[in-house]
């Protein structure tokens, strides 16, 4: 935007001081917009619904006494209708974060397994999610994707999801747990998910990632859970 302002002033014989002050005015207003607007535009992107309190008692609860305990802000919780067994966290702070749950996690975990998953993605707010959140808002737009495909890159990876893995199971003081939603998850009904967001969910939709390369990353992450 900054840039088709700037060559908008230029063409039409402005100052190019006046050109690049326009530019650089026009450009902050855009990414003021896009970064306040990030979490509203992923949860669209991805058709999170709202949690309709009692809905899911089992994972309110789950929720509620897991930040109680370890004395996180209570995130809002949102479910996208899919078979897949995921979830993922956005939001620009921990004060404002969401909680994402798949239908199929709720349907296909049993408690322990649930509450990793949700242990998992609070560890995941706790840390820092606004970058990730607003890099899929900016992600959706037309041509950002081959701009911010580094970036994206950068989101992720084996090392920082398996170092999230450990902190939420020394959290539920069961490994396993996790490690069984983990495979679960890996051997169950892939995600679809916008390419966006493919690096905001527990495990990476296989279909928008390479297959091989997420099922491997995601077995070690498994054997790394089972050796604490």
């Amino acid at each position: 935007m900054a840039v088709v302002v700037w060559a908008a002033f230029a063409v039409g014989g402005a100052p190019l001081l006046a050109a690049a002050v326009a530019a650089l005015v026009a450009g902050s207003a855009v990414a003021v917009l896009l970064h306040s607007g990030a979490p509203r535009a992923v949860l669209r992107i991805l058709e999170a619904r709202p949690l309709i309190k009692g809905d899911h008692p089992r994972l309110e609860n789950l929720v509620e006494g897991l930040c109680t305990t370890h004395g996180f802000h209570e995130p809002s919780i949102h479910v996208v209708e899919s078979p897949a067994i995921n979830a993922a966290s956005l939001g620009l702070s921990r004060h404002g974060a969401h909680l994402v749950v798949t239908s199929g996690a709720l349907s296909g975990l049993d408690r322990l397994e649930l509450e990793a998953v949700v242990a998992r993605q609070l560890c995941v707010i706790h840390r820092e999610l606004a970058f990730a959140t607003v890099l899929s808002s900016v992600l959706r737009l037309p041509g950002a994707a081959s701009v911010t495909a580094s970036l994206a890159a950068r989101t992720g990876g084996f090392d920082a999801a398996s170092d999230v893995d450990v902190e939420a199971s020394r959290l539920t003081s069961f490994p396993p747990a996790l490690a069984s939603a983990l495979r679960t998850a890996t051997e169950g009904p892939e995600l679809t998910s916008p390419r966006a967001a493919v690096h905001l969910w527990m495990v990476a939709p296989q279909r928008d990632a390479s297959p091989m390369g997420e099922r491997a990353s995601t077995l070690q992450r498994i054997d790394v859970l089972s050796e604490i």
